[in-house]
């Protein structure tokens, strides 16, 4: 007999590690994704906003699409859809854990930051996968906190990554004597051809075959070089998304070492277009004195009229917008694409 499933309304990875405490096997079901668990380790998660171990294999031509899907239909019921692409040569043991794992991870960093803390838990469930690599449930929460920094430093503006990319036309971009806007590199230019102002950074990912982490990476840095625009609106107070998946235990008075901080009250006040701390490129006339830097004046010299103390980032984002994305030195180039994958830990 099957058992009811439970109910929970705090933060999700708050609730991973307290189902893991627990030696929980089963599936945790949430507002962005799901967390497969097995006698306490997390052994599988999935998102929308992030493309699956299917996709990622299918984009780099290890597994045709079809393969895949006869293989989960076939195996998918016992449970053993890794260990038949194995048996089958289709992916060597470490093709299999390091895509896993990639996969893992990613999806880890939108589910656990979701802003709704009400998930449900399904006891027993298991995933079609079957065992790959299992990872902590503390280990996963703390990685997506330290995501989340990364993204805070190269520009904090959580909104870019669920709104639609929407590229600067080079004649609105900034301008000026004292402005210097680097080029994007290769990653990046693909991804500013396929944005045509709908798809999210999830739908570029999924669509390029990348990761979702790494791409809004990209994300942030083209909006803090102001290549893509940022949506209006204020930015959230720093550390909000942060303390979703922070936790009681995990801040001065835990043992992770992690701020929990409280989220900012809202602003009750209505945002106007006008507010020039609240806005980015998309109005004409804005431009950045320095890239990644506060924006100038509104056209016509109304900005002072209409200006209010609206939150603006915690601090300046120089890490990615004072460096050029792009060079000519080839060993340059190199460490560029290695801190880009260590970022992404993958």
């Amino acid at each position: 007999m099957s058992r009811p499933p439970m109910r929970y309304w705090q933060p999700p990875g708050e609730t991973v590690e307290r189902l893991a405490e627990s030696q929980a096997t089963g599936a945790l079901h949430g507002e962005a994704g799901t967390v497969h668990l097995s006698e306490g380790w997390v052994v599988h998660v999935e998102s929308d906003r992030t493309p699956g171990l299917a996709g990622l294999l299918a984009a780099c031509g290890r597994v045709p699409a079809e393969v895949w899907q006869e293989t989960v239909r076939t195996s998918g019921p016992d449970c053993r859809v890794g260990r038949a692409l194995l048996e089958q040569g289709r992916l060597t043991r470490g093709e299999l854990e390091i895509c896993h794992l990639g996969a893992l991870y990613d999806a880890a960093f939108f589910v656990l930051c979701a802003r709704s803390t009400m998930t449900w838990f399904e006891p027993g469930a298991r995933h079609w996968l079957g065992p790959v690599r299992r990872v902590s449930a503390r280990t996963l929460r703390r990685e997506s906190v330290r995501r989340r920094d990364v993204l805070e430093r190269i520009w904090p503006w959580p909104q870019l990554d669920s709104s639609p990319v929407v590229p600067v036309p080079a004649g609105h971009r900034a301008s000026g004597p004292h402005t210097r806007v680097p080029a994007p590199n290769r990653r990046q230019r693909e991804l500013l051809s396929h944005a045509d102002g709908r798809r999210t950074p999830g739908d570029l990912a999924r669509l390029l075959g990348r990761s979702a982490f790494s791409t809004t990476v990209d994300i942030r840095r083209l909006a803090a070089a102001g290549l893509v625009a940022t949506p209006f609106g204020a930015a959230p107070a720093p550390g909000r998304v942060a303390s979703l998946v922070a936790g009681p235990g995990a801040g001065p008075n835990g043992a992770e070492g992690y701020a929990s901080a409280r989220p900012a009250p809202a602003d009750p006040r209505p945002v106007s277009p006008l507010d020039t701390d609240t806005v980015e490129l998309t109005l004409a006339g804005l431009e950045r004195r320095v890239p990644g830097a506060a924006l100038a004046a509104v056209p016509g010299g109304t900005a002072a009229a209409h200006r209010r103390s609206e939150p603006r980032p915690s601090r300046r984002p120089t890490h990615a917008a004072a460096q050029p994305l792009s060079v000519n030195d080839p060993d340059i180039a190199l460490l560029h694409r290695v801190r880009t994958a260590l970022e992404a830990r993958l």
